[in-house]
This record gives structure tokens, sequence and C-alpha cells, in this order.
């Protein structure tokens, strides 16, 4: 039944840790939810691999929004549905442009928009229109021709109602005003906690298709990530006799910018260096990130190196770090 968590990487808004919100699903007897944080999807890898050792199904996703305006909630079905979340907010912010209030198609992605919304748009076949638990009855009753494309949407933002002043401060800190300047739309709702899912089938026993509908979006929707792989390509150049050439040559390059010709003691330390990479089968990595620097510095685009990296000799003659 819940389509619309937020952690504390809702910034200024979320007040919950991934694990807490995690632990609290399981002590519920939760089988599956989606973390859906605004604007950003920072949480997601802590939240699949938590819900994966307490045996809940893990499903991603975003809220995306325009200052305080929430537009709609996008829910992958898969990877490839995450990808498609990732990029359509990408670019809006490549292109320094607000995010569309309808949500262009994304075959891989459900959209949920909130009532007050979606109740006036042509919806797709993969788009919604969100119900929240306490706005059941009376307006279910005015609009039961939408039925059919509701779904329950009981956001979760702050751990119990007790707890709802810990959120109206963080909105108080992003908006930077006195905590009685808080208005309507600048805060969540005073019911996004979590209820249990027997109170909220009870809520909507009237509506099995609500019900329905809900299910079916948690049931197609999933994300499977890889974790304790190595994600980096095992080579640079498709060989790692080549890796090790073409960074002896760079390094070698650098070397001259960074000390000249006759540095003996420095050229030593280079080849040891540089023999160490190889033995490992670092030299891939340190390539990928000359490649990175470079195009970084070609934009002017800020960087430093940071770490143990500062040590070392053929990162300072790869231009990687200046120290």
């Amino acid at each position: 039944m819940y389509l619309n968590l937020h952690s504390y990487y809702s910034l200024r808004y979320g007040t919950l840790p991934v694990e807490n919100l995690v632990l609290t699903a399981l002590n519920y007897g939760i089988k599956s939810m989606a973390l859906t944080d605004i604007n950003n999807v920072t949480g997601i890898p802590d939240f699949v691999k938590a819900c994966v050792e307490a045996g809940i199904k893990p499903v991603a996703g975003m809220e995306l929004r325009n200052g305080d305006e929430l537009l709609f909630v996008a829910i992958a079905k898969n990877n490839e549905g995450f990808r498609e979340i990732n990029e359509l907010y990408s670019n809006s912010v490549l292109n320094d442009e607000p995010l569309p209030s309808v949500a262009p198609f994304m075959p891989n992605v459900n959209v949920v928009y909130p009532f007050e919304k979606g109740i006036n748009l042509k919806l797709k076949d993969n788009e919604w229109i969100g119900i929240k638990p306490s706005m059941s009855g009376i307006l279910l009753r005015k609009y039961g021709d939408k039925l059919k494309k509701m779904v329950v949407l009981q956001p979760v933002t702050y751990g119990n109602a007790s707890l709802y002043y810990l959120h109206k401060n963080l909105r108080a800190v992003d908006h930077n005003i006195l905590y009685s300047g808080l208005t309507s739309e600048m805060v969540a709702g005073s019911d996004e906690y979590f209820v249990s899912p027997e109170k909220i089938l009870e809520t909507f026993a009237g509506y099995p298709r609500i019900i329905e509908n809900t299910l079916r979006i948690l049931n197609e929707s999933g994300i499977d990530l890889k974790f304790g792989e190595y994600k980096n390509k095992a080579t640079y150049t498709g060989s790692r006799y080549d890796d090790k050439k073409l960074l002896e040559k760079l390094a070698f390059e650098g070397f001259v910018y960074r000390y000249g010709k006759n540095n003996e003691k420095a050229l030593a330390r280079l080849n040891r260096e540089l023999q160490i990479i190889d033995k490992l089968g670092f030299s891939a990595y340190f390539l990928i990130t000359h490649d990175i620097i470079t195009y970084s510095a070609s934009r002017g685009f800020y960087h430093v190196g940071r770490g143990s990296g500062a040590n070392s000799i053929v990162a300072y003659c790869l231009k990687i770090t200046d120290v």
C-alpha cells in the first residue's frame, strides 16, 4: 500500500533514515513498498540493500516537484524505468528548466498524480490518481467514475503524528522563515506517517478496485541492484598491456611538465609507482580518472584529488591532483 515513502534524503523535508523505514515496515508485515524521495534517488541503494535483508520487495521511484509544488510520483517498473526517471530529472537540471507538470510517457514507469491534479487529466494507461485514506468517502462518492484509475497514496514523511513538528522545523529552515510563517503548501499533510496495512484496507474496503490498482503497481514494479560487483571497466584501451603502455606514456609526458627532464629522484619514484599500479591491475582506474579530469578541465569545472591519491606521483603527473 506504500507507493510514496520519504527518507531524510528528501532534504529538509523527510525525517527518517532509510533503515527506520524498513524496520517499521518489517514490524507492520509490509511485503513491498516504494521509496520516492523528492527530486533525488540518493537513498535507493541503501533502501534496496535494507529491504532485501529484511525480506521486503524494494521498489524505486522519485517524487517530482517544482519548489513546493508536487507534480507527480514516478515509480519504476524495472531498472530501465529507474533510468527513465533519472533522465527526466537530470535533463531538467542540465537545461535549467522546470519539471513538466504532466509526465512525458515513460514506458517502464507508473505515474501517480495527486488527486487535485490527476482528477482533471486524461490519463494514459500507466498514469493514476492518488487518493489519501483521509480523502476517502465523500470524494470517492463524488468521483466514482474515476475509480478505475485510482490508487492508494499514503505518503510517509515522519515517524508518527507526534513528530510532525520535526518535519515542520525542517520546512521552516528550508524556507528560511519562522515556524509560524509556514503555509499549508510548504509542509506535508498531518497524516503522512506509517499506519497499518489493515487500517488502509479497512478504509478502502468499499472500493476494492483501488486496492487492486495499488497492488498491481507494486507487483509489476521492482529494482535489481548488484552489490559486491566491480563496476569499473576492466581495461581502458581493451587490453591490460596497452593500458600499461598508455599510462606510462601519459605519466612521463606529465613528468616533464611537473619536474623537468633531470629529476632522477622523482623519476625513480614514478617508475616504482607505475610498476605497483600495473601489478595491482589499477592502470585502467588511473586512465579512467585521467579521462574524467581532462574533460573536467576542458569545461572549466573545478575538481580536486582527495584521500591517499594526494600521495601519488603518477596522479600528480596526470594532473589528477595538484598537491
